[in-house]
């Protein structure tokens, strides 16, 4: 196993090994449970002139937004383990069109409460964001924030625009790369798969994953993904971009998973999208 692989990632993969195999269960609700839990990280000092530019304001749910400007709004949405100041960069673009920012941290990340997260509670802050600040112009989600824009607007989100940013297509699909990399069993890792199923729809949703979701969708969006992320396939951007009726893939290279929401090119294409008319 390499070096770079943390201790306890290394502890965590070799009792799944064992534990999987006779207590496929018991590794299965462990394993729920740790995909389920987000650390949170402090943010970088590129980000930190959003936070001293926008006013914190803290929603009935216990989410945290970031607000600046006045006009017509557009939610932004981090990644797992991300942070509303993630879109440091694209903040001044869109001000500098008019637009109101309003950036959330996602449940259980940065500044909101909580210890529990997933994609469908991410789309339930958005709904939350709409209903607070009134309509919403466009979204510009990332990574699993992208995807939560298309499980809202299949709730009842009404946007003009939506942007997904290296987004994956298939929840299932991550439940399944996660029971990989945790060494998950083959009987563990299907319930494992089943367990996280199963308590999107008790909370009322009706699907799992994004591509059936976006099929009926009028929105139009853009989909901004990069040939070179090594942690949601490029493939994910060009599936959602054709069950996506009015959208449109831009694809991107030597940028990454991460490093994309730095770029200028991104940005200037993603605000553009946003704000022409």
């Amino acid at each position: 196993m390499p070096d770079s692989v943390p201790t306890s990632l290394r502890i965590i993969r070799g009792a799944n090994r064992t534990l999987g195999r006779v207590a496929p269960t018991v590794a299965a609700r462990l394993n729920a449970r740790l995909f389920s839990r987000p650390r949170r990280f402090a943010p970088r000092d590129w980000e930190q002139p959003f936070e001293r530019l926008g006013t914190r304001q803290r929603l009935r749910s216990g989410v945290s937004v970031l607000t600046a400007g006045e006009g017509p709004a557009a939610a932004l949405l981090h990644g797992w383990e991300g942070r509303a100041t993630q879109f440091a960069n694209f903040a001044p673009a869109l001000l500098a069109r008019g637009y109101r920012v309003v950036a959330i941290d996602g449940p259980a990340h940065g500044h909101s409460r909580g210890d529990r997260a997933d994609p469908y509670r991410f789309a339930e802050s958005l709904l939350e964001v709409q209903a607070t600040f009134g309509p919403l112009r466009a979204a510009i989600g990332h990574s699993m924030g992208g995807g939560s824009i298309a499980i809202a607007l299949a709730n009842g989100l009404a946007l003009e625009r939506a942007v997904l940013i290296a987004s994956p297509a298939s929840l299932h699909e991550v439940l399944h790369r996660f029971a990989d990399a945790m060494h998950l069993p083959s009987r563990a890792t299907a319930h494992f798969v089943n367990r996280l199923r199963a308590q999107v729809v008790a909370r009322g949703h009706r699907d799992v994953d994004v591509l059936p979701l976006v099929s009926t969708l009028p929105t139009r969006a853009l989909v901004v993904h990069a040939r070179d992320d090594r942690e949601v396939p490029f493939t994910d951007g060009e599936r959602i971009a054709r069950a996506w009726p009015a959208a449109q893939l831009v694809a991107v290279d030597g940028v990454g998973h991460r490093r994309i929401l730095r770029d200028a090119a991104v940005i200037e294409t993603a605000v553009r999208f946003v704000a022409d008319d």
